[in-house]
């Protein structure tokens, strides 16, 4: 049981490295390339980055064949709440701390990741949903 419990944790990690490249990546293009608000970039790229995250937790990690439709919604939903804080986090470390933009998402991406993977492992990806 152990091995499974560090095996899904390290592919949720990996998974969200991954993640993040995609997240980081299209922030960076959205915001700095096309001169998208960070706010409005911040959240194209969040949903970019838990798109991925889904599928490739859905398919490769918890290998889960059952109710993609309602796993989707529920890991969005707490994707969606994860960009509302992050866009919190960001308003006041860039409006009110001025933190670059980069280092205040990278912060904020910290700090959300953290929260998502015990909600998402633990209901999202459950087995008898």
């Amino acid at each position: 049981m152990q091995n499974i419990i560090d095996r899904h944790l390290i592919l949720y990690i990996l998974i969200g490295i991954w993640g993040a490249v995609v997240d980081f990546g299209s922030f960076y293009i959205l915001n700095d390339t096309l001169s998208i608000h960070y706010i409005t970039a911040n959240t194209v790229s969040s949903c970019l980055g838990i798109l991925n995250n889904f599928i490739c937790n859905y398919k490769f990690n918890f290998k889960i064949n059952n109710n993609f439709l309602k796993r989707c919604l529920i890991f969005f939903g707490i994707g969606l709440s994860g960009i509302v804080a992050s866009n919190f986090i960001m308003l006041i470390l860039i409006e009110y701390c001025s933190f670059n933009n980069i280092i205040a998402k990278g912060t904020a991406l910290c700090i959300v990741v953290a929260a998502q993977y015990t909600v998402n492992r633990f209901f999202t990806f459950k087995k008898d949903m």
